[in-house]
């Protein structure tokens, strides 16, 4: 479920932005499985309507560790619902960060996030090094 969310919305939203090998390998070493393992820490809250499951935001004190959304419900104001339960669950004295992806990164400035830096991101479990924008935000 989860993975699936974030491979078609990496496959959909980050064209242009990354090398389309860097598209391509986005989720080596992932699967369903690893997925699985986020859904049991209990940080994360789906967004679902008539059954179907249209994206998701995952938390930790201080830092949204990730924000997908279905293509199809994209720019309906979804990724923005999400984001602000991901603040409200998150929300420290310091504020909150986040590692935005080249694509995602106007929608977080949108949402009040400002750039502090940018740097190379390689999961642990593979693909090849992204860039990523690191953002905060002070004001829950």
């Amino acid at each position: 479920m989860l993975y699936n969310i974030t491979a078609t919305a990496v496959r959909a939203q980050a064209v242009g932005y990354y090398a389309p090998e860097q598209l391509a390998r986005w989720m080596d070493g992932r699967d369903a499985a690893h997925y699985e393992q986020v859904i049991a820490g209990g940080r994360v809250r789906v967004a679902e309507r008539s059954g179907a499951r249209l994206g998701f935001v995952d938390t930790r004190p201080g830092e949204i560790t990730r924000l997908f959304v279905r293509p199809e419900a994209a720019g309906r104001g979804l990724g923005r619902c999400l984001l602000e339960i991901g603040v409200a669950e998150a929300w420290t004295a310091a504020g909150v960060r986040l590692e935005a992806t080249l694509n995602a990164a106007p929608f977080y400035a949108r949402c009040g996030f400002v750039e502090t830096g940018r740097a190379l991101f390689t999961h642990p479990l593979g693909g090849l090094p992204l860039e990523i924008v690191r953002m905060w935000r002070n004001f829950p």
